[in-house]
């Protein structure tokens, strides 16, 4: 096997680093030429939903299969220690909920918390898509990421007790060679907001060196203005 190397490639049309203009966070996590079981959790069964959208909280190991479109609505969190595998070719539409009455933002998406895995292991062929829904306020959306290896920075959207979401979910540890699972060939098609800290997209917090990821296309959207009168999701 080929020395671990880090590489997120093809990103698309631009990716800026820095904390205040990032939209991958990659802390602590190892991208590799080749992504391999090694990074994968023992699984011997695993369930299908039954409901092509997904809500709140999966809790078991569930299976994403590419046959169909999945619906995410709002945020869905993999808990438990939980594995959520997704078929190569899997597209997943995020459907964004109301989270901060202050602005009126709306946001949604996959987050895998800590100790849990995602095995996101498309093809060049087949990738695997995440398309971020259009609603009239658009916050910050995609996949969050959560591991037990160390962090040098904190994230100030989970950070903040007196957010409205999110907050205090814990990430980060004393495990450097943890896994958080495969993400390979992945296309994120987002709204990317203005501010700091995570701006939409993949954000990855104290992901270990045994985390695979490689070849992940960030497509930030244009806001369109018939969308900015919509009142519900398209």
């Amino acid at each position: 096997m080929r020395p671990a190397k880090k590489h997120i490639t093809r990103l698309f049309p631009y990716l800026l680093y820095g904390i205040s203009s990032l939209s991958v966070i990659a802390a602590g996590c190892k991208k590799n030429d080749e992504v391999t079981l090694a990074a994968s959790p023992d699984i011997k069964m695993e369930m299908i939903p039954v409901s092509d959208t997904i809500r709140h909280v999966i809790a078991s190991h569930t299976l994403l299969t590419a046959n169909h479109p999945w619906y995410i609505d709002g945020w869905v969190y993999v808990t438990n220690e939980a594995t959520l595998r997704l078929e190569a070719g899997t597209i997943i539409n995020v459907l964004p909920s109301a989270v901060n009455k202050k602005d009126g933002s709306h946001s949604g998406g996959l987050i895998i918390t800590r100790g849990a895995h995602l095995i996101a292991a498309g093809t060049e062929v087949l990738p695997i898509q995440v398309n971020v829904a259009a609603t009239n306020n658009n916050g910050a959306s995609g996949i969050i990421v959560l591991g037990k290896a160390a962090v040098e920075k904190r994230n100030s959207l989970l950070d903040n007790p007196d957010g409205p979401s999110l907050n205090h979910l814990s990430y980060g540890g004393k495990v450097p060679d943890d896994s958080s699972g495969v993400i390979q060939h992945l296309h994120i098609n987002y709204y990317r907001i203005a501010g700091t800290g995570f701006l939409g997209g993949l954000l990855l917090l104290g992901t270990g060196s045994r985390t695979a990821v490689e070849d992940i296309t960030l497509h930030p959207l244009p806001m369109k203005k018939s969308a900015l009168k919509a009142d519900r999701l398209h």
